[in-house]
């Protein structure tokens, strides 16, 4: 058994992870993130977009690491901006998977942080009020990982559970979540032919460093005209299935479409099954595609490496975020850093994406209180399983507020760390003059450089 000792544990390598490593170790933290693949990145390496930097009025409220990193992408040629779309959303930034596991295994080793791939938690030791130790089962056996301030961005809240933090678990009485999917990797597709062919509105158009003319990067749409098709070879779980496209390339395009429903994404069993079920659904839909859509007839398929889980647990924070912080747009004295992507919500009876619009001017604060168990006081929880309703959640799950939740925690965390107290006892005050001076939009209130940042909509 070895022992490893840090400043900053993160568990959890999946985008808030990424971000809070990186926050927690440029400021000055020895820091660990433990990942349980041999990859970091999560869901965004599977292709899906950054959702969402600019609010549906087109301000960019999202900045800091999570723009940082849009930024280095673009530079190697994995990205193309925040782009405008005239559909549920006023601008998208897609991104390449695997261009986005190179960047940012590159920039947390450019921190100094140190990853443990291969390793996942398996117990929490817990003295009164604190997190004292972690057992890590890894290459070798058991580990015991010390740290002064632990980061949960596991997706799952496994820390916080194991810990004993109590939690809400799906949505109602029987307690149903979101339906798990597997992302669909095409090649050698015309993504102009399937835009002009299932797209609902007019595509996102971005135009590649020395192209000639701009491609389509973000579209959706349903497969209704196909319905007859879908109902008799049992393609889909439901008629006129809603389907999302993205892409930074002009012959590939990235497929969100797949779902399995009722599985708790915490439960290994269910959420192996889920996986063999996805991978042989999106066979099916890769032969459908080919055989039925235009632009697809001489793709080839290849399923991402994991399945994407939208809800499982959200922690019972000292704060949960509410509906109505969703629906009026509420600011908070406590704010980390803003959400401007819509409520998000594939329902757990069809899996059919339902979106509604954030109110006020469009966006709203994550107050720092949801990320803090009012049961330990050195671990703060980030990314999907921070505290929030079902409704809010579906807004707060996505991947540009996981990466301002994961800034937040590194910085709050190394902060902690380094004047020797816990995160729950740092002066929210230090941590939102921190993050304003990292380039962090809190809002009006509190200025910042990047206040009047638009997008053209």
């Amino acid at each position: 058994m070895a022992d490893f000792n840090c400043d900053v544990a993160i568990i959890g390598g999946g985008v808030t992870g990424v971000a809070a490593g990186i926050a927690a170790a440029r400021a000055g933290a020895k820091t660990i993130l433990i990942e349980p693949r041999p990859f970091v990145g999560g869901n965004a390496t599977t292709g899906l977009c950054l959702h969402n930097y600019v609010t549906r009025y087109g301000r960019q409220v999202v900045f800091g690491i999570a723009q940082e990193i849009v930024d280095e992408l673009i530079a190697m040629g994995g990205a193309v901006g925040h782009i405008p779309y005239q559909g549920f959303t006023s601008a998208v930034t897609p991104v390449d998977g695997n261009y986005f596991r190179i960047k940012t295994t590159e920039m947390l080793a450019r921190a100094g942080v140190q990853v443990i791939y291969g390793a996942t938690v398996v117990g929490v030791a817990r003295e009164a009020e604190r997190i004292a130790s972690l057992t890590l089962a890894a290459k070798g056996g058991l580990h015991t990982l010390t740290a002064a301030n632990v980061v949960d961005a596991s997706g799952d809240g496994d820390i916080a559970a194991m810990a004993g933090v109590p939690f809400r678990f799906g949505d109602g009485p029987a307690k149903r979540m979101q339906p798990v999917s597997m992302i669909l990797h095409f090649h050698n597709v015309d993504t102009r032919r399937i835009a002009a062919e299932i797209g609902e509105v007019a595509p996102a158009m971005a135009r590649r460093p020395n192209a000639a003319e701009p491609i389509p990067v973000y579209f959706n749409g349903s497969f209704s005209k196909w319905n007859d098709i879908v109902v008799s070879e049992g393609i889909f779980p439901n008629r006129d299935r809603n389907v999302f496209f993205n892409t930074v390339w002009p012959d590939q395009v990235n497929v969100n479409t797949s779902a399995v429903l009722d599985v708790d994404g915490t439960d290994p069993v269910a959420l192996s099954r889920a996986t063999v079920e996805l991978t042989a659904q999106c066979a099916r839909i890769g032969d459908f595609l080919r055989q039925h859509v235009p632009g697809f007839e001489n793709g080839y398929m290849v399923p991402a490496a994991i399945p994407g889980v939208r809800e499982s647990r959200n922690i019972r924070g000292r704060y949960e975020i509410q509906d109505a912080d969703v629906l009026e747009g509420r600011k908070f004295d406590d704010t980390i850093g803003q959400v401007s992507f819509p409520v998000d919500i594939h329902a757990p009876d069809s899996s059919q994406a339902i979106f509604v619009q954030i109110g006020g001017d469009g966006a709203f604060d994550i107050p720092f209180r949801s990320m803090l168990p009012a049961e330990l006081d050195n671990l703060v929880v980030a990314g999907r399983c921070v505290s929030a309703t079902h409704v809010a959640h579906g807004a707060t799950r996505n991947m540009a507020p996981c990466l301002v939740m994961g800034e937040a925690a590194g910085t709050a965390a190394a902060m902690a760390s380094g004047g020797g107290t816990t995160v729950a006892g740092l002066a929210v005050a230090d941590l939102q003059a921190r993050l304003l001076e990292n380039g962090v939009f809190l809002g009006d209130a509190f200025g910042g450089r990047h206040a009047e940042r638009k997008i053209a909509v």
